[in-house]
């Protein structure tokens, strides 16, 4: 077994919610807390008293010189304890006297939370992580169930995971996409990565599109005209990836060769092959966009084995920003999984403070982190 494979088995097995050793650089909840507890003192010192209307959050951001997710998270824990009362349109109304002790909001129970992906790869390990730490936080645990983009399965887990009670964080394949849009109340469900759609619930959007876009843009810029689409796996992801990389393309009037598109198995040994199969076909293609940073590391080791040297002679970018990448000093597509996990924690959060979920997308674009793997087409 790889690193990769041990590594995410080993989080895959999870079935609480136990405590990460790492942290992640400068983790956003930190701050929101540290707001939180200045605006508490506020309240409490009679800055503002009961009746009074609190700053709006565009101009806590301002002041905080920091995100509205993290402002966000600062007012709900406020209006959980009971200090301040959100009304849409309106305003935040300070509740809070000092004659008399704040009290706090029953916030709704979740037994647990529990997480169904279609399967676990490195990006979704950070993920995984992400959402672990930010959960903790609500002390929530966290559960991970795998539905393999079977549709029966993912149906079956999640009927089960609804009727538990508990927070159910969703990675669709097929039957959750009529789940989610069909005209059934929906129950605390929490889509990430998936449907784009309007649906009946909070989602948390990558743009893996627009992603796919730049990297294609980028390869352009560099030079290259004949660009690889290389793919480890079937996947929403690796479908939005291809539907960017075909819009590129044909932004830039290139034409796309059917046989640069390769779907094949995980795996670095059978990327290698398949990258080889691919530059004996189109001997002059030099450029090579992957749908992970595994399947990009194969696409190096066939290039390097011609003689072809990235970030010299030709160029390779893959997907997830893992450590693989790091390690490689390779050009990648960041998914942001430390984002997402705040943004999923962020509409928890909100919603013990509320009571209730909306149905608003967050959506933002993945971020092309460039490394060594890149240069002009020669």
């Amino acid at each position: 077994m790889t690193p990769l494979k041990s590594k995410t088995a080993r989080l895959a097995a999870r079935s609480t919610g136990s405590h990460l050793s790492q942290e992640p650089a400068g983790a956003s909840h930190y701050l929101y807390e540290r707001i939180y507890l200045e605006l508490r003192e506020e309240i409490r010192s009679g800055k503002y008293r009961k009746g009074d209307w609190f700053p709006p959050e565009r101009v806590l951001k301002d002041r905080f010189a920091t995100t509205h997710l993290t402002v966000r998270n600062a007012l709900a824990k406020l209006v959980l304890e009971g200090y301040i009362e959100r009304y849409s349109g309106k305003g935040t109304l300070v509740i809070y006297s000092r004659d008399r002790p704040v009290a706090s909001r029953r916030a709704p129970h979740f037994p647990f939370a529990q997480l169904l992906f279609a399967h676990m790869d490195e990006t979704n390990a950070a993920i995984l992580e992400s959402l672990e730490e930010q959960l903790r936080s609500l002390d929530i645990p966290l559960r991970v169930s795998l539905h393999h983009n079977d549709v029966l399965l993912e149906a079956a887990l999640y009927g089960r995971a609804v009727e538990s009670g508990s927070l159910v964080i969703l990675e669709p394949a097929g039957s959750a996409r009529s789940i989610v849009q069909g005209e059934e109340e929906l129950r605390n469900t929490i889509v990430v990565r998936g449907l784009q759609e309007p649906a009946r619930c909070p989602q948390v959007i990558v743009d893996d599109v627009k992603g796919a876009r730049d990297a294609v843009r980028y390869l352009q810029d560099l030079g290259h005209r004949s660009i690889a689409f290389l793919a480890g796996e079937t996947s929403f992801a690796v479908d939005e990836l291809r539907k960017g990389y075909e819009e590129e393309m044909a932004a830039g009037m290139l034409s796309i060769d059917p046989a640069l598109m390769r779907t094949t198995a995980p795996g670095v040994g059978v990327a290698t092959e398949a990258c080889r199969q691919m530059l004996s076909r189109s001997p002059e293609c030099r450029a090579f966009l992957c749908a992970s940073d595994e399947t990009a590391a194969g696409a190096i080791r066939a290039l390097t084995s011609t003689g072809l040297a990235p970030g010299r002679d030709c160029s390779v970018i893959g997907y997830g920003n893992s450590r693989l990448a790091l390690g490689m000093d390779m050009t990648s597509l960041d998914p942001g999984a430390w984002h997402l996990g705040e943004i999923v924690g962020a509409i928890a959060l909100d919603m013990t403070a509320r009571g209730i979920f909306g149905n608003e997308t967050h959506r933002y674009s993945p971020e092309l982190k460039i490394r060594a793997t890149c240069g002009c087409n020669r």
